[in-house]
């Protein structure tokens, strides 16, 4: 173990993520505050220079793009595919690196296995990228925690967090975990100790030891499952995330946004937002519109985000008939999203596992009347009838649809809720400012009380 004369304003983020250009905004929000609160920060991540959802981080961060520095590198499985590309091209007289397909064979290998897959064989795939993402930063992170010698190492979600504790450990650095929630309870409730084949590298990086852990409060019972895996709760810092108090426009002008959309000035918007995976159940929305169109012809459903379930999707609605009636606009920059926030008369959240994600606060934050699952992930936030519908995860699809007329039907009952939504909002819901503030705050407090025991 190594020691070093740290600088004091400076943090290491290790991650396979990215800020993005559209959807999730923690990475973002963690980085962003760190950054105006005077620190030096390093993202050290695996995602790739040319990923089209990444973020152009001088628009996204402004002035403070300055302190940030980026550097990216190839999990070994990636490096080793790409050599081998070289050397095929090369033998075909080409100099091309890597062909299209072969780039999206490494996507797909290195991402995490299904969000709710828990077979053997995505745990092994799981596993082995864990391992990939390892061997490919080691050294090169070694060699950067000696040059900028940070305050703090971030490992940031669980492919972040191994590499980070055994780099923070070498340099006896303090050393924090942070997750935007887990897959894992049920998994674990339901397999035991089978839980350890199945997501092995999920269960690895919650359970790599952190100084401090923070675990999102985003109704996937992160804490819990920390507890189950020993991990001392003391450590444990769960906060529900912020929003961006910027996105509600009171007197939006709506009638021109649906011109802008193509759309006529009478119709009734439901808005979904969110990537668009499997386990996030936009097909549930789509089928709902065969019946609401029936009584609200006007109705029309907005989904805003991308991803692998497009194309079955875009094609289901064509099979039922739809397209008049479904708009898919693909990813939509965080700046530009609160238009249909704002836009909408409901907002659905169909997911199958925890309904409480960012566009749900936000949907709460503009004062929207949401649809979404009964699943337990939202209470203590949403009431039925109160501040939001909530529908059993067994009724959901025989039911949504009569709800869905009913509230477009009765402006009065839909209003009601919108009033209540913003009322819970602004009671509940911190500013994305406030809430890192916590967590600068707790980070901070470590650092202190570490440099106390250096000097004593």
């Amino acid at each position: 173990m190594k020691e070093m004369n740290i600088n004091i304003r400076t943090i290491f983020v290790v991650t396979q993520l990215d800020m993005l250009k559209a959807g999730n905004q923690i990475l973002f929000r963690t980085i962003q505050v760190y950054l105006q609160n005077g620190y030096k920060v390093l993202l050290f991540t695996s995602n790739p220079e040319n990923d089209p959802n990444r973020a152009d981080y001088n628009s996204l961060l402004g002035e403070y793009a300055a302190n940030l520095v980026v550097y990216r590198f190839n999990p070994l499985f990636r490096f080793l595919w790409k050599l081998f590309g070289k050397i095929k091209n090369k033998n075909k007289k080409s100099n091309l690196s890597i062909g299209e397909n072969e780039e999206n064979n490494i996507q797909k290998m290195e991402d995490i296995a299904p969000f709710v897959d828990a077979s053997i064989k995505a745990g092994l795939i799981g596993f082995a990228s864990q391992i990939s993402f390892f061997l490919g930063g080691f050294l090169k992170l070694l060699k950067l925690t000696k040059e900028y010698q940070p305050a703090v190492i971030y490992g940031y979600e669980i492919y972040g967090a191994p590499l980070a504790y055994i780099v923070a450990k070498y340099f006896r650095l303090p050393f924090v975990t942070k997750f935007q929630g887990t897959i894992a309870f049920p998994i674990l409730e339901k397999y035991k100790v089978g839980a350890w084949v199945r997501i092995p590298h999920h269960l690895i990086g919650l359970k790599t030891p952190g100084n401090l852990v923070f675990m999102d409060d985003d109704g996937t019972r992160g804490k819990e499952v920390l507890i189950k895996l020993k991990v001392k709760e003391e450590k444990i810092r769960s906060y529900i995330n912020g929003v961006r108090k910027d996105i509600y426009i009171p007197n939006f002008e709506r009638r021109q946004f649906l011109k802008e959309l193509h759309l006529g000035e009478d119709s009734k918007v439901i808005l979904s937002v969110s990537r668009l995976v499997s386990w996030k159940r936009v097909d549930r929305a789509i089928v709902a519109m065969t019946e609401v169109i029936k009584e609200v012809n006007n109705a029309v459903l907005i989904i805003v985000g991308d991803g692998p379930e497009k194309i079955k999707l875009d094609r289901l609605v064509k099979e039922l008939k739809l397209n008049n009636n479904v708009i898919f606009v693909g990813p939509i920059p965080n700046d530009y999203v609160k238009y249909y926030f704002n836009a909408a008369d409901i907002f659905l959240s169909l997911y199958d596992y925890s309904n409480l994600c960012n566009p749900v606060l936000e949907a709460l934050e503009c004062g929207k009347c949401i649809v979404t699952i009964d699943d337990g992930s939202t209470k203590g936030l949403l009431s039925n009838g109160y501040n939001a519908i909530l529908v059993s995860r067994e009724k959901i699809e025989k039911e949504l649809p009569g709800i869905i007329v009913s509230l477009l039907s009765n402006d009065r009952k839909r209003n009601q809720i919108e009033m209540k939504a913003r009322e819970t909002s602004n009671q509940y819901l911190d500013s994305w400012e406030k809430r890192m503030d916590k967590e600068i705050k707790d980070v901070e407090k470590l650092l202190s009380n570490n440099l106390s025991k250096s000097y004593s």
